[in-house]
């Protein structure tokens, strides 16, 4: 299968920050995947990080519940 390719313009001071970040051997098109993958990854990470601070939130709540409720059973028992 032929892979479809693209020109794209860059301004030269994007192309020198792109050069700067290119590792020695490796292609434009691979920099701009890894730095693609690199973005995505920490978009991920830190969706991970909420999602995980809502979840102990949740069990706190539930927690403290379960407390209260764990009391008032004593109490009357």
């Amino acid at each position: 299968t032929m892979r479809a390719i693209t020109t794209i313009k860059l301004q030269k001071s994007t192309k020198s920050e792109l050069d700067r970040l290119k590792l020695k051997s490796e292609s434009y098109n691979a920099t701009i995947k890894r730095l693609i993958s690199n973005a995505r990854n920490s978009n991920l990470k830190a969706e991970l990080i909420e999602a995980y601070k809502s979840m102990g939130k949740k069990d706190l709540e539930l927690l403290k519940e379960w407390e209260q409720a764990s009391s008032e059973v004593q109490y009357y028992g």
